[in-house]
């Protein structure tokens, strides 16, 4: 049986991955936001030339930036810690539609595949050379296009997954608060600013 001590600092690891992931959700959020504000999609499918290559390259490093921020706090982080701080628990996707989990399972998999490593599966690299002239052969990389952004459509569901996840973390956090108020230290403003690095 866990020691009232124990089961507190459990609680306030549990509330340290509440505030990280509340972070990380709310700027996938925001960067979901930002994509749909500036019509990334609608901009590229208009645009040629040097405009539309600036636009789909802003496009696709934020869209890699919003999956990231979305996944991680599901992306088994602090493995190395010798006391980690464990991942938001699954229970907090429950809620979300048979759609939504399905999202998830794709944020997941980009994230695992092609955004945060670059997996051979995910690439399907086939090369092949093309004779462009006798004896004078280029050879070409078909791949499939691992950049591919989110369509407007399906980042709106994910910044709405976002947001409930959002109001979930913060619901739980509000429930830890109470229960660990007396245990964690209480700073004046003073000794706030004091402290490296601020908040």
């Amino acid at each position: 049986m866990k020691s009232e001590r124990a089961e507190r600092e459990a609680k306030v690891t549990a509330l340290l991955r509440l505030l990280i992931s509340y972070n990380d959700l709310q700027q996938a959020s925001w960067i979901a936001s930002y994509i749909l504000d500036h019509r990334f999609q609608e901009k590229v499918d208009r645009m040629r030339g040097r405009r539309q290559y600036r636009i789909r390259l802003l496009w696709q490093a934020l869209n890699s930036a919003m999956v990231v921020s979305y996944c991680r706090p599901f992306s088994g982080n602090d493995r190395r810690l010798a006391k980690p701080v464990p991942d938001l628990p699954k229970r907090f996707l429950r809620p979300l539609s048979r759609e939504e989990r399905e999202l998830h399972r794709v944020a997941m998999s980009d994230r695992n595949t092609m955004l945060a490593h670059s997996d051979s599966d995910a690439w399907d690299l086939r090369p092949f050379f093309m004779e462009a002239n006798p004896g004078h052969k280029i050879l070409f990389p078909i791949h499939n296009d691992t950049r591919a952004p989110l369509v407007h459509d399906v980042v709106d569901r994910l910044r709405g997954m976002c947001r409930k996840l959002m109001e979930l973390v913060l619901a739980e956090r509000k429930r830890l608060e109470k229960d660990l108020a007396d245990f964690l230290p209480t700073l004046t403003a003073a000794e706030i600013d004091k402290l490296e690095g601020g908040v």
